[in-house]
Order: C-alpha cells, then sequence, then structure tokens
C-alpha cells in the first residue's frame, strides 16, 4: 500500500509522546505604588534648616522689649558690655533711651549704638552678600542683618509682613549654613544664605528698607564721633526703616526668632 508523505508525517505525529502543557502562571501583582511624600519640599527645607536653639546659645543676649533688637544686637556685641541679665538689661535701656525714640532702631541708629560701644561698620550692603559675609567671618568680624522675620521663619514669600527685625550672622556650620543669633528669644540657629537673602528681599519689598552691616573692632583708635562718621558712609544704603522684633507667624510649631 503506498503512503504519500502527509500521511507519514500525520502517523509520526499521532505517535510522538505529548508534552504536558503547563498550566498558566498567575500574573504577578504589582508592587505597591511608593506614597508620595505628603510633607512639602518647602516645610522639608524648613526642618533641614532647624530653628531649634543650638547647645551653649547663652551668648545671645536676649531683647527685653517688643522693639528694643538693636539696643540688644549692639549689646552682644560689644566687647565691654557686661551679658548677664541685669547688665544687659541695663545697657539696652540706656543704648535705647539715647539712640531711639523707642519704636525700634534704624539703621544710622544701630550705627551710632556700635560706635558707642568702640566698634566699627566697615561695610554696609542693601542685600544679604554672601561672599562679603564669608570674606568678613574669616577676618573674625560679625555681621549684622535687617530682614522680614516671617520670610527667614517660613522660606516663603507669603506676602505677609513678619517685623522688621536685626539679628546677628556670626559664623558657619559644618554644612555651610550661617549661624544666626537672635535676640527675640535668645536663640542660635543654622539656615541657608538663600534663605536670609530672600528675608532681605522681603524686607525691602515690604518694609522699605534692610540688608546687613559688615562690624569690627576697629583697626585704629578712633573716637566716637569718628566711628559714627565713617558708618554713615555704609548705613544709607540700608534706608531708614526701623528693626524692632520678631512678629513672625507661627509657623510648623515653630517661631523663627
Amino acid at each position: 500500500m503506498r503512503v504519500n508523505l502527509f500521511q507519514s508525517i500525520a502517523r509520526l505525529a499521532e505517535t510522538r509522546p505529548q508534552q504536558p502543557v503547563e498550566p498558566a502562571k498567575p500574573a504577578q501583582a504589582q508592587a505597591p505604588q511608593q506614597p508620595q511624600p505628603a510633607v512639602p519640599e518647602v516645610v522639608a527645607q524648613y526642618f533641614t534648616d532647624s530653628f531649634e536653639p543650638a547647645a551653649g546659645d547663652s551668648d545671645v543676649v536676649k531683647q527685653t522689649k517688643d522693639a528694643n533688637c538693636g539696643a540688644a544686637v549692639a549689646t552682644m556685641l560689644s566687647p565691654t558690655a557686661g551679658k548677664d541679665a541685669v547688665s544687659a538689661s541695663q545697657k539696652m535701656d540706656s543704648l535705647e533711651s539715647r539712640f531711639t525714640d523707642g519704636g525700634g532702631t534704624t539703621p544710622a541708629e544701630l550705627a551710632k549704638m556700635l560706635a558707642h560701644e568702640n566698634l566699627e561698620v566697615k561695610k554696609g550692603t542693601s542685600n544679604f552678600d554672601m561672599p562679603s559675609v564669608d570674606e568678613a567671618l574669616s577676618r573674625g568680624q560679625q555681621v549684622v542683618v535687617q530682614l522680614d522675620t516671617n520670610r527667614l521663619a517660613t522660606g516663603q514669600d507669603t506676602k505677609v509682613a513678619g517685623g522688621s527685625h536685626w539679628v546677628v550672622v556670626d559664623g558657619k556650620d559644618d554644612q555651610g549654613n550661617y549661624q544666626v543669633k537672635d535676640t527675640n528669644n535668645g536663640s542660635k540657629y543654622s539656615v541657608s544664605g538663600q534663605q536670609i537673602a530672600d528675608a532681605v528681599g522681603s524686607a525691602w519689598e515690604l518694609h522699605k528698607g534692610g540688608g546687613m552691616l559688615v562690624v569690627g573692632t576697629p583697626q585704629v583708635a578712633m573716637d566716637e564721633s569718628t566711628l559714627v562718621e565713617k558708618a554713615n558712609l555704609h548705613t544709607s544704603v540700608l534706608g531708614d526703616t526701623d528693626g524692632g522684633g520678631s512678629r513672625a507667624r507661627t509657623s510648623f510649631g515653630r517661631e523663627s526668632s
């Protein structure tokens, strides 16, 4: 009997052992998506730039009135003023009554206070000039900054004015943030240079004045009037706004100062 080619192929297929068919594998369950962080980036940055008082902040003079942060800053920087509570309070009262009307301290008035304490204003800028700040700190000088406290506290452009306030920058931490001494509650904290710069910008927008003064010991002996005259060359760029104290909104359970 003749068998054609197609029949041969069919018979071979019938005798070939059948391969077991594996059941289809169930589809793997997709890994649950990671939840998106609920904390906005600006809030996370706020906690990175911690405003918690640092250890050893007893060298920060705390202002005694709502509007005498300028006198507190001059007392804190003074090489001769006592820093205990009683002596500091007496010095603040003396500086405030002598150089201000009690409603805050303008840049020119602060310069007079500093001259009275034998300190020289070496430079003034209407912004927070970080290269100049770094140079001043490397020389052992300190920087007094007039800024808006709401912007410093939150890092956000709230358009809501806090206080026009004086703080002192006297160093940098290991992360490159600037160390701020704040007379409002006698605290010391670290914050980025950009955040300070933004707070100065907000001071101009909301209070029509702000900036920084580089302060140090005179290299040659000068009387008070000469120190005031030299300071006047630097203070006008900051405007004529009184710096008083912090009226920063409470933000995330903390205040800026």
